[in-house]
């Protein structure tokens, strides 16, 4: 096991970086620029000086995203904001669980989510489960990506926070690049970039493909993503008409027992569990300037996701006592039944059984916004306005059916007959829902300027939700669901000098229950892998308020380079927040239920020192995450639980998946004007296991991971570039949790498997490198 790790704030220095501008391999060395505007609401001609905010914000740039010659969004992510953390639940690298201040941005359709996304204005959260899917976005076509605490005015979901994703277009990114790279785990990958402009005109292509075939079995990838942008403007009005569009295999091996990991890091649990995506978006976006003081911005898209999950599982089925040939629920006479209510046979004899959940989802989401902006004077002070109106749709179908067959005794793959089951009394049944969601929000955000270095911020936000079910096998879901709220926020931002600013901020942010939650919020009828509707109670919606305090400073002239530093307290206490409950008798089987109150506090340090060859960013997050009040809990597979199945939390035990301590360190050093050399490390302390809600065993082990990248120029327009990752091949583990590993062989392990704890390894060492050229 590795050792916890554990960190103060010393360590790293007082405070470490918020928005630290790096130095793209392919560039030259400049000093880096302050950036000086963020996004106030979800459309993107809100931009206000991030000095007037009462806020943290994180600003990541092409420098940041494309820091070691390989793009990524949610690398940058980890890479630059201290308070971010992964829980890698489906072992897929393109497909995190991204934590920020304790909530979740996740791809696995069940998470509770707490982090709103949007991508150029359009909201990018999956309707039917608030899910984000990172694969479906080109990182290279990404011009900036702004990540900032729980504020009002992005709407449902920003319990935790936002992050606005701005694209590229030809009058911000003129010129071509390609990038060919490649290196450990069969990993080869392409991509394109071109823009231009010709006086009001402009076009932006960006395209990829990748494929990687992992370090575990069925971790296998292939991404082949599009984006295109045309664009229009004149001293008044701007217009733009964008697509984006994905193809993606993402092979996700999910957690493995730690006793299997510990011989072959390649094993799984089960398999196969493959996420199929194919996605087209397209969106366009207007602004209009009706005066000097005042302009005007509309944006309308449509989008369309289609996606397949075939779901390898682990089933509990033996032959019925005093019935030889049929087949029963083990240790119990509940018959096993196929379509029509037909008992199924024994076919495999008293062998291991397995079980294939395939899912299927078609959705269309469409919405728009509207926005003023107005920079008015307002009683002879400075004042910045925008109010709008957003609506988001979208209708989807879900469809699942569960088959039971064998089960390879090594890879431990599904494999036939595939014996359709349908036990509609224990939520395994065929299902196919439809959902309707309307969402309607009417926003407003002013920052006033009260006095000379005071300003003040108030914003609010009503949102209204409402969400259709419909059943179309005659089953029992169906039903309307309809929430609304006003949400709050004021501010105060004190320039106390001109390199020091003091802020503080209260605001409340809300999220609904999704479609899946509202389908499967019975204990009597739970859901087979959290996806298996049946007509359940409402729940109530999530309510969270955030308090706010910190501090940032600047120096333009700082031994011979400039320095930046910010250091941000938060507490964020959430009311009804939703979690889902394993059954007793089935852990494959959950339900959803208002558990009471969490809370959510801690601080953020960053510091930014750069020169024109030296750029170092440090970063600290420590995060107390906690339940508020006493649960009991089903976790059958935990074997800390009491002889029902059962945990009992209290008051101040941690919530799963959440590290309370965190650091980074970038470093990079331009040692010719050829030559980049560089370095990051990610330190994190240990985290409790889902399933461990009362903290009631030995926590997933915190761990150190070094990384160093280098690029060369070898003449003005061709960089070769290389990394290594964890380049001390650390072992550790990006998220736990537990499973009933006696329902499946372990026969390659040397005296089997008998610990239930579960767990997705880190990648071990490895190396990429590649070659970039400009035109």
């Amino acid at each position: 096991m590795i050792r916890r790790l554990t960190f103060c704030l010393p360590l790293l220095g007082a405070f470490a970086p918020a928005a630290l501008a790096q130095v793209v391999p392919s560039a030259s060395i400049v000093r880096v620029p302050r950036v000086n505007v963020i996004a106030a609401t979800p459309l993107p001609g809100s931009a206000i000086s991030r000095d007037r905010l009462p806020q943290a914000t994180h600003v990541l740039g092409p420098a940041e995203i494309d820091r070691t010659g390989i793009p990524s969004l949610t690398g940058a992510i980890l890479a630059a904001v201290p308070s971010a953390s992964i829980n890698d639940v489906d072992g897929n690298s393109f497909q995190p669980d991204i934590n920020f201040h304790g909530f979740t941005a996740s791809p696995v359709t069940g998470t509770a989510e707490g982090v709103a996304v949007y991508l150029d204005g359009m909201r990018f959260n999956d309707p039917f489960g608030d899910t984000v899917n990172w694969d479906l976005i080109p990182p290279e076509a990404i011009r900036s990506a702004s990540l900032q605490p729980a504020n009002p005015a992005f709407g449902l979901n920003a319990l935790g926070g936002a992050l606005d994703v701005t694209l590229k277009n030809g009058f911000t990114a003129p010129g071509g690049v390609v990038t060919l790279s490649g290196g450990s785990y069969g990993r080869m990958a392409g991509s394109l970039e071109y823009g231009v402009h010709h006086g009001g005109t402009a076009a932006y292509l960006a395209a990829d493909v990748i494929h990687d075939s992992g370090f575990r079995q069925t971790q296998t990838s292939r991404l082949a993503r599009i984006y295109a942008d045309l664009g229009w403007r004149n001293a008044r009005t701007e217009l733009h008409l964008g697509v984006i569009a994905a193809d993606n295999a993402l092979g996700n091996p999910g957690a493995t027992p730690v006793q299997a990991l510990n011989y072959d890091i390649a094993s799984i649990f089960s398999g196969p569990n493959t996420v199929y995506n194919k996605y087209i978006a397209t969106r366009a976006t207007a602004r209009y300037a009706l005066n000097g003081d005042t302009a005007l911005d509309a944006l309308a898209y449509f989008a369309d996701l289609s996606q397949r999950l075939p779901n390898g599982v682990t089933e509990e089925l033996a032959a019925c006592p005093g019935q030889p040939g049929i087949l029963c629920n083990a240790g119990t006479s509940d018959v096993v039944t196929t379509r029509g209510g037909a008992a199924v046979p024994d076919f495999l004899n008293g062998g291991i059984y397995s079980g294939l959940v395939n899912e299927g989802i078609d959705q269309q989401a469409y919405g728009a916004s509207v926005q003023l902006i107005n920079d008015s004077r307002l009683l002879r002070h400075p004042n910045h306005l925008t109010i709008g109106a957003s609506f988001d749709g979208s209708n989807t179908m879900f469809n699942a059916f569960t088959q039971i067959g064998g089960i390879t005794p090594v890879t431990h793959l599904f494999i036939g007959p595939g014996v359709t089951v349908d036990q509609p009394a224990d939520g395994v049944n065929p299902v196919q829902v439809a959902t309707t969601t309307r969402y309607f929000g009417l926003f407003f955000n002013d920052v006033f300027t009260l006095a000379p270095r005071l300003d003040l911020t108030l914003a609010g936000r009503f949102n209204n939700a409402e969400i259709d079910l419909a059943d179309k096998l005659g089953g029992p879901v169906s039903g309307h669901h309809a929430y609304d709220r006003f949400n709050p926020q004021i501010g105060l931002t004190w320039h106390a000098l001109k390199t020091l600013d003091l802020y503080g901020s209260v605001d409340e942010t809300n999220r609904n229950p999704t479609p899946t939650e509202l389908s499967c919020a019975s204990a009597a009828n739970p859901c087979s892998l959290l996806n298996f509707f049946v007509g359940d109670p409402n729940l109530k919606q999530v309510v969270a308020r955030t308090f706010e305090l910190g501090a940032r400073f600047h120096l333009a002239r700082f031994a011979g380079g400039t320095l930046r530093w910010n250091v941000d307290l938060f507490r964020t206490d959430v009311h009804d927040d939703i979690i889902y409950q394993s059954t007793l008798y089935n852990p494959n089987l959950q339900y959803y239920t208002n558990s009471g109150n969490t809370r959510r506090q801690g601080i953020e340090a960053n510091l930014v020192y750069a020169t024109p060859r030296l750029n170092l960013r440090l970063g600290f997050a420590h995060i107390d995450a906690t339940f508020q009040n006493a649960l009991t809990l089903n976790s059958p597979s935990n074997p800390a639980a009491d002889a029902n199945g059962e945990i009992h939390v209290v008051p101040g035990d941690r919530i799963p998946g959440i590290p309370a301590n965190r650091g980074t360190i970038d470093l990079s050093y331009q040692l010719t004007e050829r030559l980049l050399l560089g370095t990051t490390a990610i330190l994190q302390s240990s985290q409790y296991r889902f399933g461990d809600e009362a903290n009631l065993t030995k926590p997933v082990g915190g761990y150190a991971v070094f990384n160093v990248y280098a690029s060369y120029k070898l003449t003005p327009r061709v960089t070769v570039f290389a990394m290594v990752d964890n380049v001390t091949n650390r072992s550790y583990q990006t998220y736990g949790g537990f499973g009933p590993v006696s329902d499946v062989p372990w026969n390659f392990v040397p005296g089997g498997v008998t610990d239930p704890r579960t767990a997705n390894p880190g990648r071990p060492i490895a190396g990429y490198g590649g070659v970039r050229m400009t035109f």
